[in-house]
């Protein structure tokens, strides 16, 4: 037995002895930078390029069959003006000989340093890497070429066998350019570090590089890390402890995919730090406006929790904080090539005057000109992306504030299917409700659109104040409308807008307004007295209601009603959108009385029509009462009150001349009647 045991110690000693000899002498004897000229060949016959060797090729045999390149360069394709496409500084692979004795496969570190890739299309759209993505016809890989699995009683190599002890790539550049579009984009600076890798052993890594853009022009230095763990025998890949920072972003997250039946399908986790979004848009450039808020966007931060395979994606949870605002939502997408998307938001609180930018008051006389000018009208939304469109949405704003107007328990539904969009608007504004339908089908070339919608309740004196800082009008107003048309761009909507529209507002006053006031100083303006102060007071009314008619764009309305203690109002006219023009009469009629001056022409004018004209430019309209019909009503007015005045001074002469005739006698009452028309005439 001993004696066998030494006769198999010596073969195995024999055999070792010649492998290592064999090594030795392949080692010394062959060098292959002999065969430098045979590969240039090789290449310029396969590629028309230019392959150069600027350093030497060096070959280990023990304990590693090692290959290490130095600098190598591959020259660009036929008909590009560079003369490099790809270059490297160094290269080297080693594979350890010992485990192969065991079945086993240890790679050493795999080294790549200095890689620069230049890839071009130029001004036809031709690549410079074209030439090498195409297969030959000679070379065409059919299925019987593929590797198949040994029969019984062969091995296949178990991927726990294998390690690696690293893979280090640094100085790595990639520019792209592109002719066509005249950019420019580039990763430069590449570091990439991967660990030991050992079968399905977690691995981490960590990659960095800059990364330039020329339109728009953006530079950032991202760096990642984190750790990979590779199962090929559960087709499962997962990356944990992943973190990445760019400029003031920091991410950290996990992700999982794998293969089930050959099916892949992945889900994950990614958190955003608190951050500045303020800092962050400056950073590329971009020049934030003045807000009234000097905090708005300082704080930023959200939390994503995803899944999804080949074929679909679902947010399963979304969270979103900006300042003091919170977005929660959910949603998904099935089938990539016609997506069918649902989604489901919150938002608990959202004040966007934050973020609007300070307004800033015109300077006296500069007043925005109305352009009708075709050569400026805006141009059609490209809508193509609708049509093929599948959405069911849903919206939930628990408050939102602009223009500090507030509205609270807003909901919006939104629906989108065979290139029809369908929103659904419901809100609760001012102590009243607003419900509307709005539809727009795209399907034409010139979109058709539709909406709908109630207003009931309202309570317009806080919403006016909100809206413009001081009362305005108070009451309980109500709108409804029914509108249809197509086009999108203001002068398609003006043009074609038609259907129906109606308001009222009941138990109201137009406040500050004292119509006393404004009668005695139109009083003053004819008879060339200066007008009075301030106006003080309200005007009060029980009902204020119109309904309207609109057809492309032309707006009439002969219903108009005011009722009130003191005068009823009824109008009519019209308003043409497109033309930006509007005349409109409404007849003020006096109904009630005032005391003193004002009350005395209220009276003479009572129950006569008074007109009140409005006129002119819809943006800028002539409002007032019609001053020549106004002047004749209050010249007789005056007449009438001149003439009464006359009549009562009179009849007061008149008796006190009766009384002196009773007491003088009726010899004296000639003379003095010509002393009474004396002093009258």
């Amino acid at each position: 037995m001993k004696k066998t045991v030494k006769i198999i110690l010596a073969t195995c000693a024999a055999v070792v002895s010649l492998c290592l000899a064999a090594i030795l002498v392949v080692t010394v004897v062959i060098d292959p930078n002999e065969y430098k000229d045979e590969i240039i060949q090789l290449v310029r016959q396969k590629t028309e390029r230019e392959l150069t060797f600027e350093g030497d090729i060096g070959l280990n045999f023990y304990p590693y069959i090692g290959f290490k390149v130095g600098a190598v360069a591959l020259g660009n394709a036929p008909g590009f003006p560079d003369l490099e496409m790809a270059r490297i500084n160094n290269a080297e692979v080693s594979l350890r000989l010992i485990p192969l004795l065991s079945g086993k496969v240890s790679v050493g570190k795999v080294i790549l340093d200095g890689l620069s890739l230049h890839l071009v299309k130029n001004s036809q759209g031709i690549s410079n890497w074209d030439d090498l993505t195409g297969v030959s016809k000679e070379a065409d890989i059919t299925s019987t070429d593929l590797p198949t699995a040994p029969e019984n009683g062969g091995s296949v190599l178990n991927f726990e066998d294998i390690s690696v002890q690293g893979v280090e790539i640094t100085g790595a550049n990639l520019l792209y350019t592109d002719l066509q579009k005249d950019s420019e984009t580039s990763i430069g600076n590449l570091n990439l570090r991967l660990g030991a890798i050992h079968g399905s052993s977690s691995f981490p890594f960590d990659l960095g590089f800059e990364f330039k853009l020329d339109q728009p022009n953006i530079t950032l230095q991202p760096q990642i890390t984190g750790n990979i763990q590779l199962n090929p025998v559960a087709k499962t890949v997962a990356i944990e402890n992943l973190a990445l920072s760019v400029l003031d972003l920091s991410l950290t997250g996990q992700v999982h995919a794998e293969v089930q039946s050959g099916a892949p399908s992945f889900y994950g986790t990614i958190q955003l730090a608190n951050t500045s979004l303020r800092e962050l848009i400056t950073k590329f450039g971009v020049n934030i406006p003045d807000m009234p808020d000097s905090d708005a966007l300082k704080r930023f931060s959200a939390e994503i929790e995803f899944s999804g395979t080949d074929n679909s994606a679902a947010l399963k949870a979304l969270t979103i904080k900006l300042d003091d605002s919170t977005l929660t939502a959910n949603g998904k997408i099935v089938d990539f090539a016609t997506p069918q998307i649902s989604i489901n938001a919150l938002v608990d609180a959202f004040d966007a005057d934050r973020y609007l930018p300070s307004q800033t008051k015109p300077e006296s006389g500069n007043k925005p000109e109305h352009k009708t000018d075709s050569a400026q009208s805006a141009k059609e939304l490209n809508l193509e992306a609708l049509r093929n469109l599948t959405m069911d949405a849903q919206l939930k704003i628990d408050s939102f504030k602009v223009r500090n107007i507030q509205a609270t328990n807003i909901l919006i539904n939104v629906d989108a299917h065979d290139g029809v969009l369908s929103v659904a608007p419901f809100l609760n504004l001012y102590d009243g409700k607003f419900e509307a339908h709005t539809r727009l089908d795209t399907n034409s070339e010139t979109p058709i659109w539709s909406g709908s919608g109630t207003l009931q309740e309202l309570d317009t004196r806080s919403l006016l104040q909100d809206l413009l800082g001081k009362d305005v009008i108070s009451g309980t107003a109500s709108v409804e409308y029914n509108l249809s048309g197509s086009g999108l761009t203001p002068d398609e909507i003006k043009k074609t807008v038609s259907g129906t529209a109606a308001f009222a507002v009941t138990e109201g006053a137009v406040l500050g307004v004292d119509i006393a006031k404004m009668i005695r100083d139109s009083w003053n303006k004819i008879m060339g007295a200066d007008e009075e102060g301030d106006e003080t007071g309200n005007f009060n009314f029980s009902r204020l209601e119109a309904s309207a008619t609109l057809k492309n764009g032309h707006i009439s309305n002969n219903d108009l009603l005011f009722d009130s203690p003191l005068v009823e109002s009824i109008g009519a006219g019209w308003a043409d959108l497109p033309d930006n023009k509007i005349d409109y009469k409404a007849m003020v009629t006096v109904v009630g009385s005032l005391d003193g001056l004002e009350g005395e022409i209220l009276d003479t004018v009572k129950d006569i029509p008074l007109p009140l004209r409005v006129k002119g430019k819809l943006n800028d309209p002539s409002i007032g009462l019609d001053e020549e019909a106004m002047a004749q009503l209050l010249v007789t007015a005056g007449i009438s009150i001149g003439l009464d005045t006359l009549a009562d001074s009179l009849l007061g002469e008149m008796d006190e001349d009766k009384s002196y005739v009773d007491e003088a006698g009726a010899d004296d009452s000639d003379d003095d009647s010509d002393d009474l028309f004396g002093d009258l005439f």
